[in-house]
């Protein structure tokens, strides 16, 4: 069981080797553009990729790092946005699962799978987000035996955009988002090792404003359920989420981003 607390001084390890991890978006174009950029561009790990509209997975292997050669990140879509589909269509990822083991030999019960969803209160209910909220706490180790963390984004991936360049936690309406990200000129591309690193601690400066202060990565299904309902309080009230995004969780749990010693 580790602990990780929020007020730590944290440091990035570029060379962690992480084996393979599967990411599975609902998105078909910031996700992966994202994906890839942290993946591929600033840590320089293999990187796959494969949308709902293709056939084929898609490599990325020319900028690998000396001794990240035997890492790997897969990012593929699910069926379709709404967040049910990871309960629903489960025969959709059994495929996926196939064509990778049949493919690269992956099993998926050997590695770290992340969910990655942007909180839709339009399309997605509170009920059934709950539910998977409850259900999928450990990349690798949930009670029912499955694998895989739900990573929301309160209320889209553009939080997680933000906190890598900017300091604001609540400010924003959620519908304004994505021109306040155009106005800053806000790119993905534009993300390197500090922004990650920023980043997670933008998410940990929002979790002690929600009154958390440490969370087990091996079982993140009690805070992230504490800040979903937090978020549905605040939501209610005023109409917008706190802009928050536990994409660096991924970061976290593969120890690619560790508390410095004291």
């Amino acid at each position: 069981m580790e602990c990780h607390t929020t007020t730590k001084s944290l440091k990035i390890n570029l060379k962690r080797n992480i084996g393979t991890v599967l990411i599975i978006v609902e998105g078909a174009r910031d996700e992966f553009a994202l994906f890839k950029q942290i993946f591929r561009k600033i840590l320089h790990y293999n990187y796959i990729e494969r949308s709902r509209n293709q056939q084929n997975f898609k490599n990325y292997d020319e900028f690998v790092m000396k001794g990240n050669e035997n890492s790997r990140v897969i990012v593929i879509n699910a069926k379709n946005s709404n967040i049910s589909t990871i309960k629903k269509d489960q025969n959709y990822l059994n495929e996926i699962y196939k064509s990778l083991y049949t493919e690269y030999g992956i099993d998926i019960r050997n590695i770290n799978v992340y969910f990655v969803w942007d909180r839709d209160w339009e399309s997605n209910s509170i009920k059934t987000t709950r539910e998977l909220l409850q259900k999928l706490g450990g990349s690798t180790n949930n009670l029912d035996g499955t694998n895989g963390i739900l990573l929301l984004s309160y209320p889209s991936v553009e939080s997680y955009i933000i906190s890598s360049f900017d300091d604001k936690t609540t400010i924003i309406k959620n519908r304004e988002l994505k021109q306040y990200v155009k106005d800053k000129d806000y790119k993905i591309n534009k993300i390197n090792r500090y922004s990650l690193m920023k980043a997670v601690n933008q998410m940990h400066k929002v979790l002690i404003e929600l009154d958390i202060k440490e969370y087990n990565i091996d079982n993140l299904s009690p805070i992230f359920l504490k800040v979903f309902d937090k978020q549905e309080i605040d939501f209610n009230e005023r109409g917008y989420y706190r802009f928050l995004s536990f994409i660096s969780i991924i970061l976290l749990d593969l120890n690619i981003i560790t508390e410095r010693e004291q």
